[in-house]
């Protein structure tokens, strides 16, 4: 079953639109409710409407029986701005899973039932608010997982190329960006760890070709693996495209689905 909904979010200070996928009525057996649920976020210059249509969600949501909640990024890495009421952050990492459970109690509102996950920008996103608002598992297409290096290192002439202007008006300049633990997933990590606090289960997949974020997914891979954090790194052939993403998405839901008990 695929919805739009539309609803007020305090966050954004607007009435804003989401998409919803529940595993039911589909051609498959019920899940069984309540559901568990993936918030999954769009890539830079995408939309959840496109990805809806682009990639077999409704299929995955129906075979894994987990229910799918998109949102549109609006282009700004899920950071939040409260001084022009843009908290995408706020809104994407809680309210939005607030209003959501409010408006479909089908959905479950088990910790270890609730997981993020996107492309590119949102696998960014995925990520730096995974590891913020404690979702129990987060999956991370192709991530952005350094934005630095996606918005002040690239070659602007590449497919894909985000403006750098956006580095300091979105995440406050070098020094902001490499402190906070809310915006760098490389020094949430490093906090969480110093800290002892359990880290979810992460999942991430990047093509080999992959131009844009390539480099900064196999950093990130290394750095994980030199601390000793558990995680799957799936990588093969591929670019930063919704082909690689298609090819992808089934081995998401399985490791979403895997160890889940009813």
């Amino acid at each position: 079953m695929y919805l739009k909904a539309t609803a007020k979010s305090s966050a954004l200070m607007r009435a804003v639109d989401f998409h919803v996928i529940l595993p039911y009525h589909d051609g498959y057996p019920d899940a069984g409710r309540p559901y568990p649920t993936l918030y999954f976020l769009p890539g830079f210059s995408a939309n959840a409407e496109e990805i809806v249509f682009a990639l077999p969600m409704r299929q995955m949501a129906a075979q894994y029986g987990i229910a799918v909640v998109l949102m549109d990024g609006e282009n700004a890495f899920y950071t939040d701005h409260p001084e022009r009421a843009a908290c995408m952050g706020l809104y994407a990492g809680r309210e939005l899973v607030q209003i959501t459970r409010r408006l479909f109690p089908c959905l479950s509102h088990r910790p270890e039932d609730t997981f993020i996950g996107g492309i590119s920008m949102g696998g960014y996103g995925a990520a730096a608010l995974g590891l913020h608002y404690g979702f129990s598992k987060i999956v991370m297409m192709s991530p952005a997982a350094q934005v630095d290096a996606l918005l002040l290192d690239q070659d602007k002439t590449a497919p894909g190329a985000v403006p750098a202007a956006l580095f300091d008006a979105l995440l406050g300049g070098r020094k902001e960006y490499d402190a906070s633990p809310r915006l760098n997933v490389f020094a949430a990590v490093e906090g969480a760890l110093k800290a002892g606090i359990p880290l979810p289960p992460l999942w991430m997949c990047c093509g080999e070709q992959d131009a844009l974020v390539g480099d900064a997914c196999r950093r990130f891979d290394a750095f994980l693996t030199e601390r000793k954090v558990p995680h799957t790194f799936v990588r093969g052939r591929g670019e930063h495209d919704l082909m690689y993403w298609d090819a992808h998405l089934e081995e998401a839901f399985r490791f979403l689905a895997d160890g889940r008990t009813a």
